[in-house]
Order: structure tokens, then sequence, then C-alpha cells
């Protein structure tokens, strides 16, 4: 017997929204620690986990930037460092309203790049 196919979600998986909420700092009063936890303070396990959101947030935008440099943006003469695109991208979604970090947080981090390192105008986008 055939089953019902699921719905698809409309709404991204990684927003902007969550992408800057990694990017900020942990409230240790917000995180579930307890005297048995691994860190001897809530601060410290915030620590651990700002440093975690961090790596994740660095390794999303560096596959973002694998699959998207020359096809949605491109470096002219001077091809940018890691750490230019990572600000970039950081700086730009930090100050961007509430509204726009709804939508995909890959879209975006693109948008900006887009804006920073436009593509010639004879250069096709490939597949």
């Amino acid at each position: 017997m055939p089953s019902q196919a699921q719905e698809a979600s409309t709404n991204p998986w990684m927003t902007g929204e969550r992408l800057v909420k990694l990017m900020g700092n942990v409230n240790p009063a917000e995180l579930a620690w307890t005297p048995e936890s691994p860190f001897p303070s809530s601060a410290m396990a915030a620590e651990y986990r700002d440093m975690l959101n961090g790596e994740f947030v660095q390794g999303y935008l560096h596959a973002l930037h694998d699959a998207s440099e020359g096809k949605e943006w491109c470096w002219s003469r001077h091809k940018p460092k890691p750490d230019t695109l990572i600000s970039a991208a950081t700086h730009s979604l930090q100050r961007m309203p509430a509204h726009q970090l709804e939508r995909n947080a890959a879209d975006l981090v693109i948008e900006v790049w887009r804006k920073t390192w436009p593509c010639p105008a004879n250069q096709r986008r490939k597949p």
C-alpha cells in the first residue's frame, strides 16, 4: 500500500537568525548546568559551547565558500582570505533587520559576498 509523501518544508533549516545566534556568546544562565557537569562552572560550559558554535559557523561558511566561489561570486585581482570572507558575512548578518534574517542563511551570505566580490559580466555561472 503506498504511503503519502511527507510535505516538504518551505522554511530553511539554517536561517540567518539561527546562524547569527550561533555567532554570539552563550549566556551561562541559559545552560542546563549542574555540579555533576564535566565543567566546573556554567561560565566554562558556556565558553565551551561558544567554541563549538564558532567552529560550526566557520565550517558552514567554508563549505558555502567552496560551493559558491566562481558561480555566485568571484574574487577579482586579490583572492580574499577565509577570515575576510567570514568577517564580511558575520558583520553583514549581525546588522540585518530581523525580517531579513528569517531567510535562508546561505542565500544571505552569498548575497553579501556577491555585492563585495561580483563576477565579471562575461563570466557565466557554472552549474
